[in-house]
Order: C-alpha cells, then structure tokens, then sequence
C-alpha cells in the first residue's frame, strides 16, 4: 500500500510517543514525549507560524516515520529544522521519503547534531556541511553544581577543585549594562530574523524557562539574547548582536554568564555557536570549549538562501535549549 504523509493531531500523542519511544529505545519518562512538550512543541498555538509543526508516515495505518518542525525564516525565507526525526527499522527508505517530502514544501532545511548515524546518512540524502558548532561552558556555582551534574565517583575531588578555579572572575563588563525586557520591547531592526511572536512563543515552553535580556554599552544597544534554565543549566539559547565585533561578543558572553548565574537552580553555563569570532569571544569570557565540534547541514536545493559569515547557529535554532538530553561539554 502506498504510503501517505500526513500532520498529525493531539489525537495523535500516544501513537506518535509510543513510536518515538521505540525507535530511539527511550523509556517512558523520557523528556522529549512528555504531553505537555510535545503539545508545545507540535500543536501549542505559535504566532509567527501557523502550518502544522509535526508529521507522520503511515503505511497500513502504521506510522513509519515522523518528524518535527521547527521552523526558521532567514533573509525572509521560510525553511525548517527537522526535530524527532525518526524512521522505523522495518520501513527502509521512510526517512529519506519524509525528507523528500519536507524538501518539496520548504526552501531549506537545517539539521543539526544528531546520532552518529544521522550525520553519517545526512550527506546521501543531499544534505551539504554549511559550518560546525562549538559548544562551551562554566560553572557558575561549583559547590551547588556536586548536586546536579556530577558523578558521583573517585574524581569528583579533583574535577570540583578544577571547576571552582574555572568559575573565578566572573563579572560584568566595565560600561556595559543588562536589562531584562519584554519581548514586545525589542527593537526588531537589531534582530534580523527574529520577531516578537518568535520570542513569546519560546518563553511559552512548558519545561524551561526562557528570559529575555538587552544589552548596552552606556547609552548605545548592543544586543539581545535569550537565556533558558533546564536541569540546572543556565544556557545561553540566542544571541544577536547589532555589530558581529570580537570586543562586542566577548562582552556579550560576559554578560550572559553574569546573568545566568542569577537564575535559581543554576549552576552551570552552556554557550553554542559558529564561526571563529565568537568561538575566541566565547572562550576569551572564559567559557571551555569542547574538543568536539558539530556539524551544521544545509539542504539548500533551491539555491536560493545565502547566509552572511558570521550567521550564528544557536541551540535556539532547534529543540537545544529546552532539551533535557544529559550532561553538556564536560564539566560533569
């Protein structure tokens, strides 16, 4: 029987976790299928995007492949980043047909991280490596930190003397101020390609609370960026900057850090990015760096997207900064 693409509905919640569940041997209580995430993530209204957000591949009535949306618009033009992408064993070919399907409705699509596999098959279905990510992080309250992301074991001594000597000198920027704002605040001409009903919406998630800040040198803006606090991170979910300059980022990532150290519950600070300015800006504030770096696949077969250089491919791109997915870098 041909198989049939179609968006799901919340009628669809417990055939759409128990597949997810399957496919990527997760367990129950595992974050990404709770009711409430998945509500959000799938069917919770969205201002800035009004077509279905989930789909499924079905055969027989059996659903063979899904995938999220999480869309992006950049330079005006509509594209996605696939989350919960999943094919089942027995169906060969389903996910490679799902993304021909997405690649048929959307101008691009951007895929990020995945399982080894993923990265592997991404290139034979016409993915092309655009950049890498870095990803960095700081404790911020060592001693708290022993609760939440450590392990429990022989080298918990040495790696809390390192962590306590990693979050020394942390503070704000000489001139530089932080203002926690409103979304509808936000002077939009510094925020290409965000909106408003972008940021409302991801301060609507149901598991990690997401704060939204402006940044100024004296009297002049510099910038916005957006933190969320998960399992006791602080992650720094976006930052932009009216000028992409090394001494703008570097102040930029001060900040965030000074600030998520203010949120309750978090103990550590994550950081992700692209491109060389802002990985030294990130690692001159006093983030550590990951040796692993994660590629950023474009599937661009219109052609018609052109991304500046110092575009940044932030955990706000996808599902990063709300996914409980374990320990981050390697402070733990």
């Amino acid at each position: 029987m041909k198989s049939v693409l179609r968006p799901t509905t919340p009628d669809d919640l417990p055939a759409v976790s128990e597949f997810l569940l399957r496919v990527f041997g997760a367990g129950p209580d595992a974050p990404f299928v709770q009711p409430a995430v998945m509500h959000w993530k799938y069917w919770g209204p969205r201002a800035d995007y009004s077509g279905p957000r989930a789909y499924v591949l079905e055969r027989d009535g059996a659903i063979t492949a899904h995938v999220g949306l999480w869309p992006i618009t950049l330079n005006g033009i509509p594209g996605v980043h696939m989350i919960d992408w999943a094919s089942a064993p027995e169906a060969p070919g389903a996910g490679l047909l799902i993304v021909q399907k997405l690649n048929a409705m959307f101008d691009f699509i951007i895929a990020m991280g995945g399982s080894a596999m993923t990265r592997t098959i991404l290139p034979a279905y016409g993915f092309v490596e655009h950049t890498q990510q870095w990803k960095g992080a700081r404790p911020i309250h060592p001693l708290r930190q022993i609760l939440t992301h450590q392990h429990k074991n022989w080298k918990l001594i040495p790696r809390l003397g390192r962590n306590l000597m990693w979050s020394r000198g942390l503070s704000t920027p000489a001139g530089w101020t932080t203002e926690q704002i409103a979304p509808e605040k936000v002077d939009s001409s510094s925020l290409v390609p965000r909106s408003a009903e972008f940021f409302r919406y991801l301060m609507a998630c149901p598991v990690a609370p997401v704060h939204f800040y402006q940044m100024r040198e004296g009297n002049t803006p510099r910038g916005h960026f957006v933190l969320s606090a998960i399992r006791g991170q602080a992650r720094l979910a976006g930052l932009w900057l009216r000028e992409t300059k090394p001494e703008y980022a570097r102040a930029a990532y001060a900040l965030a850090q000074v600030e998520g150290g203010k949120l309750a519950g978090a103990n550590e600070f994550t950081a992700a990015g692209s491109g060389t300015v802002t990985e030294q800006a990130a690692r001159e504030s006093g983030l550590r760096l990951s040796d692993e770096m994660t590629p950023v696949f474009l599937l661009n077969k219109k052609k018609n997207l052109t991304l500046p250089p110092d575009f940044q491919f932030q955990p706000v791109e996808n599902d990063g900064f709300f996914l409980d997915g374990g320990d981050y870098c390697y402070l733990t």
